[in-house]
């Protein structure tokens, strides 16, 4: 595989764009957002770092141009603005990881496993994987997981489920998969 390197004026242009993110002129998000997806991989990191350290309207977009780029990196830090205070954030951050399909899961049930005090973490993983659950992307230990979340006490029935989730698919805990 050929790895394409990035110039400078492209990194430079990159750290522009993602500061333009922040604006709150519309029309300038929506063409900003139009460069970053064709910058495509080289733009992730910086997208990260908006998903978390951004306004809400760079958190926003971040999350919307991540579901466009569909880099499994990226997965952590969505995981993670499933918890962000603004809605618009999480929806585009689930809709970001359903887009990572079978990618997110990873990342997912180490969240499940860790930080299960989180309503919004816990709806959005029941969202994330009800939608993939309906596209037959769920494996058995998955389907335990989303059955969890569905019961009335998902923070105490989640975090077990998701530990075995995380055996049968990724290995012992005590292995170096976590990341």
């Amino acid at each position: 595989m050929k790895k394409t390197s990035i110039t400078q004026d492209s990194r430079k242009n990159i750290q522009m764009w993602i500061r333009d993110l922040g604006s709150p002129d519309g029309s300038k998000r929506l063409k900003t957002r139009s460069l970053l997806v064709g910058e495509g991989k080289h733009a992730v990191p910086g997208l990260i770092q908006a998903l978390s350290n951004g306004n809400r309207h760079a958190r926003w977009e971040a999350a919307k141009i991540l579901a466009l780029t569909i880099d499994p990196t990226a997965g952590s830090a969505l995981v993670h603005a499933l918890e962000d205070e603004d809605i618009g954030v999480r929806w585009a951050a689930m809709e970001a990881l359903i887009a990572l399909d079978r990618a997110c899961l990873e990342p997912l049930v180490q969240a499940l496993m860790k930080d299960v005090g989180s309503v919004w973490l816990l709806e959005g993983a029941r969202h994330v994987l009800h939608v993939l659950k309906n596209r037959g992307r769920l494996k058995k230990p998955m389907m335990k997981v989303f059955e969890a979340l569905q019961d009335v006490e998902a923070e105490l029935t989640a975090p077990r489920a998701a530990e075995e989730a995380w055996e049968s698919l990724f290995g012992p805990k005590g292995k170096d998969s976590f990341k």
